[in-house]
């Protein structure tokens, strides 16, 4: 049985995600007061209290979840699915976060957003999207997708959704309490992850079992 099956709904999601996401990237790069005055919002709600405990959660977070530690923590994923026969979800895994780098990186570049004034001097680059965030969705959307639905215990597999899930929030958050980004960078980027991860499913169920074939992944699960 494929890893992902066929959803008729795929072109729904990637359609409607893109459309969002084009809306919200020409308002940003318009500068728009609406957007402002939706990031000083959050910004403020955000910010309003900050303990020194918060502070460290929060960079700790960050730092777990910077873009090259999430190259790595991909490669481990990677290599673990390799290695259980999974060569073409590992394959896919690597082909997602390299092709996502480069779309994201593309996006920054056309908006060229600058970053809030008080960010941090290591928080250099364009702010739209995230790349924190971006990196990270892959990542979790990879675990999800592939080692989620292993798990037996139908609780326990929840159970790992709703860390997941709250993983990200918590993310986003500290990249707006640590003045690294704007709120909608951060909700711009998981709508460009989300689309990238919507293409690389469809890509995936086309090009898997042409790649079964492939002398070096003929036993791979797919």
């Amino acid at each position: 049985m494929m890893l992902f099956n066929r959803d008729r709904d795929r072109p729904w999601k990637f359609g409607l995600t893109t459309i969002l996401f084009l809306i919200l990237a020409f308002y940003v790069k318009a500068q728009n007061a609406y957007v402002a005055f939706l990031d000083s919002s959050i910004v403020d709600v955000i910010q309003k209290n900050q303990p020194g405990w918060k502070t460290l959660m929060y960079q700790g977070i960050t730092t777990l979840m910077e873009p090259k530690l999430i190259i790595v923590w991909t490669f481990i994923l990677a290599f673990l699915l390799w290695g259980f026969k999974f060569k073409i979800p590992a394959l896919w895994c690597l082909a997602t976060l390299a092709g996502g780098d480069v779309l994201a990186a593309v996006v920054k570049n056309v908006v060229q957003r600058a970053r809030p004034t008080a960010h941090l001097a290591a928080d250099n680059g364009y702010s739209f999207p995230s790349g924190h965030v971006f990196g990270t969705f892959l990542l979790i959307a990879m675990i999800w997708l592939i080692l989620v639905p292993m798990i037996a215990t139908p609780w326990r597999a929840w159970l790992v959704r709703i860390i997941l899930i709250v993983w990200l929030i918590l993310l986003m958050i500290s990249r707006v309490y640590l003045n690294a980004h704007y709120p909608t960078d951060t909700i711009g980027a998981v709508l460009l992850a989300y689309l990238w991860v919507q293409a690389a499913q469809g890509l995936y169920i086309r090009l898997a079992p042409v790649m079964k074939h492939w002398p070096l992944l003929t036993h791979s699960e797919i």
